[in-house]
């Protein structure tokens, strides 16, 4: 059963509503007027600001084969580290092209993802390419010096092996050693192989977006009008707050 006192109760909170709406629909040009100007600054920022684009290279680090032991030409992380050092420490807050992401994809032992963002797909793609062809460059090196050194032992492998041959008093076991010397440099033949030299590589094209990832213009737009709409309604009852209260000083 409802008493008076709930009655009563419902009836005020109706006719504070019939208020609240009443005191909008009075005010509702400024409300239009003060959303829309919102909105129209809103639309004039997002159009006026430089847009922002983004694109991302895979780069699958190089493997060696040692002794039938694959080991990369540079660690994952090592090399993550080294380009956020080279790019990203010391980038200048201005710079329009910079590179935004450097990390290790999960789930993968030598693939690494790079990110830049400049103000056109051009700009972006040219600085990848930099930075993937110093990578390869880097990297190449290092073969050719694991080249030379492999190549190093098999002079001196194939220097022992010929003095053993050529040598006249044959000791016991001499056989033994010339087995233990070919077979060393088949081992180390094999390791300079192409087979087993995998460089450093670009996995698929640079992925790019003909769309800016900045600004959002759409999201900028609705914010704006919804944030307008909400801060008009706001001042309307914040000045009606202050009349009333002028009002109940006199």
């Amino acid at each position: 059963m409802i008493n008076a006192n709930t009655t009563r109760d419902i009836e005020e909170d109706e006719i504070d509503l019939r208020e609240l709406f009443k005191t909008i629909w009075d005010k509702k040009v400024f409300i239009i007027v003060f959303t829309c100007v919102v909105t129209i600054l809103a639309v004039g920022y997002a159009y006026m600001k430089t847009p922002i684009y983004e694109a991302k290279a895979f780069i699958e680090i190089g493997v060696l084969n040692n002794n039938n032991n694959n080991f990369a030409i540079e660690n994952p992380n090592n090399l993550a580290q080294r380009l956020k050092i080279i790019y990203m420490n010391n980038i200048e807050k201005n710079k329009k092209t910079k590179v935004t992401k450097v990390q290790v994809v999960k789930n993968t032992v030598n693939l690494i993802e790079i990110d830049v963002e400049a103000t056109s797909n051009k700009k972006a793609v040219l600085m990848l390419n930099e930075i993937i062809n110093d990578i390869k460059k880097v990297h190449k090196s290092q073969i050719n010096n694991y080249i030379g050194l492999i190549n190093a032992n098999i002079q001196n492998l194939q220097k022992q092996k010929k003095e053993l041959e050529n040598e006249k008093n044959q000791f016991d076991g001499s056989m033994l050693v010339k087995y233990n010397l070919i077979s060393k440099l088949n081992d180390l033949s094999l390791q300079v192989s192409s087979n087993n030299i995998k460089e450093t590589q670009q996995i698929g094209n640079i992925i790019v977006d003909d769309n800016p990832i900045r600004p959002k213009k759409k999201m900028i737009v609705v914010v704006a009008f919804i944030t307008g709409c909400i801060l008009s309604i706001f001042i309307v009852f914040f000045m009606q707050f202050i009349q009333g209260f002028k009002e109940e000083e006199k």
